[in-house]
């Protein structure tokens, strides 16, 4: 199985540890994501949206729980290895 880096864009919501993240990997596929814990040493979990979605979330049209429960079309797994933050993403 071949893996791509995953980036990720922007930070959606912050609860402690934990954040929900936009991301998108090296062949463009927006993601959502839930990383865990300090620098993201927790098992990151990817699930593949479409751009439509990516847009909806990013002006806050859509919550990113709706997104998860209904619209979401596969899963990106392992992505530990391969996640870094976008430089520009962090204001």
């Amino acid at each position: 199985m071949h893996h791509h880096p995953i980036t990720i864009q922007q930070t959606l919501l912050q609860c402690g540890d934990a954040r929900v993240v936009l991301a998108n990997d090296s062949e463009h596929h927006s993601m959502i994501g839930v990383t865990y814990g300090p620098n993201d040493c927790g098992l990151p979990t990817f699930v593949q949206i479409d751009r439509v979605t990516m847009l909806e979330l990013q002006r806050g049209i859509v919550d990113p729980r709706t997104v998860v429960a209904e619209r979401c079309a596969g899963i990106a797994l392992d992505a530990a290895e391969q996640l870094v933050d976008d430089p520009a993403a962090l204001r």
